[in-house]
Formats: structure tokens, C-alpha cells, sequence
């Protein structure tokens, strides 16, 4: 009897035990709950796939007027944002100190036509002929060479001017061309120093070229860098030209003289009263009155040039963007304007607005000239206006601090006159390069993709269940949904992908989708539209 009860004893103690262990588990393992899945259903849609980059507003029009010389401002007929047409005195340096040198010129030059006009007459005088009537021949004979020699001598005092109007231009060309290289260096290195940069490259890493608060600023200095090298060419070219005109002129007088020499000798042998070593005497006097008439020439024309630069006439009507300075401050301050365009004044064309915008080079082979655009802006909140590509630049833009990445210059113009719309906002832009309509379409998250095959997963038929994976083909990848070829019907519900976690703090293990089997490691398909900001329409 006490053997049985025993047994009866351990046995209901197994049965404690066991149901104690199996609470035990449920409460440290329950079971998991069945977990839905996210879906999307294949659709007829459009598919679109574009590429984005953000730019800057500036005018197409952009023209620095500055003084030929310096002084003190005394006239300033403008200001910000008013309207001038072509031909209307801007601002005036004071010219007293010019307009002496100019009549000082106009005196020396006069002087110098008497003593021309008096050598020619004391040459005609000793020459005199033995009859009226060849006198009166060789006087026409005369005065027809000397015209010659006036006209070579016109030609070539206007070549030596133009030579040195030439001269001065392209100094101040140069000196207009390194204001704009030195401004814009500055403004780079200042906005990258803001943002903790040394150099090009700040010790963390930032790279001040791509940086959002210095891009613009590197990108102006590169191209401000560029456009003086390619006008320093095109100023070279304009030189040598007027180089050869004076050449030209000068080989011209000398043989207008040669010609008159001649003359003068056949007359003198005709006359035969004459003393060659007077008549000789007589022609270097006037050699040397011409050349002294030649260098007062040049003195008036560049003095001419001098006082008209102490004023600055609208070159064509505009509104104006910048002025320098004030009443009363030396004439040597500039401006820029949103092209980097520098000057006392800057004038611009705000009728024609345009965005420049650098893309990568991955993008930049589908950008064409023509294809539509559309923009945004970051200080106007829900404008949005269109326009077109302008131009793609063939050559790279140079790279900073050492970068890889490659990107190409592109400008776009914008239809019309977008309210609120100024030179230097930030633009966001956006073009459609590739578009399918009316064709099936998921979500690009719903793809998996091993290699150069693609494939999705059904919704499972039942909650917790595995659903059914399928192999699709795979055309347009845009920029949120691609078009599927086949494999697919309309109206079949696709799984999107997900990651599953666990909890690092209790060591519970987490529930996860089950049965589908798609890894979030694997990457979304449409990589060529993952570049883009905007998703596809559909």
C-alpha cells in the first residue's frame, strides 16, 4: 500500500513538473503572432525616369561698365533697379586734369600742322620752275604727292591710335579679367573657411567644391578662371591685328615719300636752279616736321580717349543691378554681377532669367539641348516653373581637393518670367530623360534582383504563409516604379521588401515576415533613377 501511494505521489509530481516547464516555455517563447506583409499591386501606369541637380539663377545679360582712368566720382545719375536706355550718361569722374591734356594735345597738334605746312611751302618756294606753266605742273604734281602723303600719314596716325586705344583697352581688360579671378577666390576661400574648410578640403572631410554653402562660389571662380584665359587669347588675336594695320600704314607713308623724293628730283633736273644740297636741306625739314605732326597725333587721340572714359554711357538699355560706390569715392571700386561680371555699373537684362547647374557625368549623356525642364525653388515655397536645356558644356568642370567626381556644366533657360523669380536663388532642377506610358508597373521596392535576373514575390494566400516568387522581366526603371515586360499580369499583389530585427536588450528573439525570402541586402532595381528627386507619375 505505501509502494502504491508512493508512486501515485511521483507520478502527479512528474505531472506538476511537466506542466510547470511547458508554462515555463510558453512565457519565455511565445508563439509568434502571424505578421502581415506590405503589398502593391501591379498597375497600368506611366513610368518615368529622370536625373536632378541643384543650380543657381542668373541673367543671361550681364554687362560691368567701369571708367577709363581714375578719379573722384561727381556724377551719379542711377541707382539700384532703375531703368536706363542706351546712350544715357551713367556716372562721370572728375575730368578737369583730362580735359587740360586734351587741350594741351589739340595745341601741340596744331602747331605741328604749321611747321608741316611751312616746310612743304619753303620746299615749293626753292623749287621753283622756269615758266609758269610748268610751274603750275609741277605745283599740281606736288601737292597731288603730298596728298598722298597726308592721306598714308592720316591713315597711319588713325592705325597708331587705334594701336594705342588697343593698348589701353586690353589693360584694363586685364585688370577687369584678374578683379573677377581674384573676387571670386576670395568668395570661395571666405565661404569655405565658414563652413571649417582649409584649403579645399577642411580636416574632416568636407569638400568645399561640392559643400552646399561654397559649390556656387567654387564653381564662379573656376569659371571666372576660364573665361579670363579664353579672353586673354581672344584680346592677343585683337593686338597683333592692329599691329599689322599700323605696319601696313607706316610701309604705305614711306612710299608715298619715296614717290614725292622722286618727284622732287626729276623737278629739280627739270629746273636746273636749284641747290640740291638746299632742296635735300628742305626735305628733311619736312621729314621732321611730319614725324613730330605723327607723335602729336597719337598724344591728341589717346588724350581724346582719356576724357571720353570719364564718363560711363549705357552701351544698351537694361535695368541697373550694381553700382559700386557713391558721390564723392575714387572710381576704382567694382562690383560683380550674377554672371560674375565686374564693373563700376552693372547692367542687366532681366527680361531672360537662366539656371546653371552642374550634373554628374552619369547623367550628363542623357541631357540634350531642347529637352524640357522644371524647376523649383528653395526660397519660394510652391513655384514651379519650366524652361529648357540651352547648352551642355563639353569639357569636365576641374576638380578640387583631390575629388573623383566628374561633372559637367549645364544651362537651362526658363519660360517667361516666373513671379518672385532673382539672379543668385537656388534652383532645383529636374529633367525627364526617359518615359513609358500605359504599361504595368510596381514599385521598384516589390523587385529582387540576383545578377542580371529579376524576380517578386506574390502575396502569400494566406496570413503567415510564403508566397509564390516569379521571375520578371524588367524594362524602364524609373525613379519610384519600374515597367514589367512579363511575368506579371494587372491587378497581381507584389510583396515590397523589408528588413526584420531583433531586440538587443531583452534577447527575446523578434518575429520577421516569414517564407518570402527576400533580403533587405539586396538592392532596389532602377538604379538609373535613383538619382532623381522626383518619383515617377502614374
Amino acid at each position: 500500500m505505501f509502494k502504491k501511494r508512493n508512486v501515485i505521489l511521483n507520478s502527479l509530481l512528474v505531472l506538476v513538473l511537466l506542466a510547470g516547464g511547458f508554462f515555463g516555455y510558453r512565457t519565455l517563447y511565445p508563439a509568434a503572432a502571424p505578421v502581415s506583409v506590405r503589398t502593391a499591386t501591379a498597375t497600368i501606369q506611366d513610368v518615368t525616369q529622370s536625373v536632378s541637380a541643384s543650380g543657381a539663377v542668373q541673367t543671361a545679360t550681364d554687362i560691368g561698365l567701369t571708367f577709363g582712368g581714375t578719379g573722384i566720382v561727381r556724377v551719379l545719375k542711377v541707382k539700384v533697379g532703375d531703368q536706363v536706355r542706351a546712350g544715357q550718361l551713367l556716372a562721370a569722374i572728375d575730368d578737369r586734369s583730362y580735359k587740360l591734356a586734351l587741350l594741351q594735345a589739340e595745341q601741340s597738334q596744331a602747331n605741328a600742322i604749321n611747321a608741316v605746312t611751312n616746310a612743304n611751302a619753303a620746299l615749293a618756294k626753292l623749287t621753283a620752275g622756269p615758266s609758269d606753266a610748268t610751274k603750275a605742273l609741277q605745283a599740281k604734281q606736288l601737292d597731288a604727292a603730298q596728298t598722298t602723303i597726308d592721306n598714308a600719314n592720316t591713315a597711319y596716325t588713325n592705325a597708331q591710335a587705334a594701336t594705342k586705344a588697343t593698348d589701353a583697352q586690353l589693360a584694363l581688360n586685364a585688370i577687369t579679367y584678374q578683379n573677377s579671378v581674384d573676387r571670386t577666390r576670395f568668395d570661395f576661400e571666405k565661404k569655405c573657411n565658414a563652413i571649417g574648410g582649409l584649403g579645399d578640403t577642411n580636416t574632416v572631410g568636407v569638400d568645399c567644391s561640392t559643400a552646399e554653402n561654397s559649390r556656387i562660389a567654387w564653381q564662379s571662380w573656376q569659371d571666372s578662371v576660364q573665361s579670363q584665359k579664353l579672353s586673354l587669347i581672344k584680346d592677343t588675336t585683337t593686338r597683333n591685328n592692329a599691329a599689322t594695320s599700323e605696319e601696313n600704314a607706316r610701309r604705305a607713308i614711306l612710299a608715298a615719300q619715296d614717290a614725292l623724293s622722286t618727284l622732287k628730283a626729276q623737278h629739280a633736273v627739270t629746273n636746273a636752279g636749284a641747290i640740291q644740297s638746299d632742296v635735300d636741306a628742305a626735305k628733311a625739314t619736312i621729314t621732321s616736321a611730319q614725324r613730330a605732326k605723327d607723335i602729336t597725333d597719337v598724344q591728341l587721340s589717346q588724350a581724346q580717349f582719356n576724357y571720353d572714359n570719364t564718363k560711363i554711357i549705357a552701351p544698351i538699355s537694361g535695368t541697373v543691378a550694381a553700382v559700386a560706390s557713391q558721390i564723392g569715392v575714387n572710381a576704382a571700386s567694382t562690383t560683380a554681377g550674377s554672371n560674375g561680371v565686374a564693373g563700376y555699373i552693372i547692367l542687366t537684362d532681366l527680361s531672360g532669367l537662366q539656371v546653371k547647374a552642374s550634373f554628374a557625368e552619369a547623367d550628363i549623356a542623357n541631357l540634350q539641348v531642347g529637352q524640357a525642364a522644371s524647376f523649383t525653388f528653395d526660397a519660394l515655397s510652391g513655384v514651379i516653373a519650366t524652361g529648357s536645356v540651352a547648352s551642355v558644356s563639353p569639357l569636365a568642370n576641374a576638380s578640387a581637393g583631390g575629388s573623383t567626381v566628374t561633372s559637367y556644366t549645364v544651362l537651362f533657360t526658363l519660360d517667361g518670367n516666373p513671379d518672385g523669380v532673382k539672379p543668385g536663388m537656388t534652383a532645383q532642377v529636374s529633367v525627364v530623360t526617359d518615359q513609358v506610358t500605359g504599361v504595368i508597373a510596381i514599385p521598384s521596392t516589390a523587385l529582387t534582383q540576383r545578377g542580371q535576373n529579376y524576380t517578386v514575390t506574390l502575396k502569400p494566400k494566406k496570413v503567415g504563409g510564403v508566397g509564390e516568387r516569379v521571375t520578371v522581366t524588367v524594362g524602364l526603371q524609373g525613379d519610384s516604379t519600374s515597367e514589367i515586360t512579363s511575368g506579371l499580369k494587372e491587378g497581381n499583389l507584389v510583396v515590397l521588401r523589408s528588413t526584420t530585427s531583433s531586440s538587443a536588450s531583452s534577447g527575446f528573439p523578434a518575429g520577421g515576415i516569414p517564407g518570402a525570402g527576400i533580403g533587405a541586402a539586396v538592392p532596389a532595381a532602377g538604379g538609373g533613377g535613383g538619382r532623381a528627386s522626383r518619383g515617377s507619375g502614374g
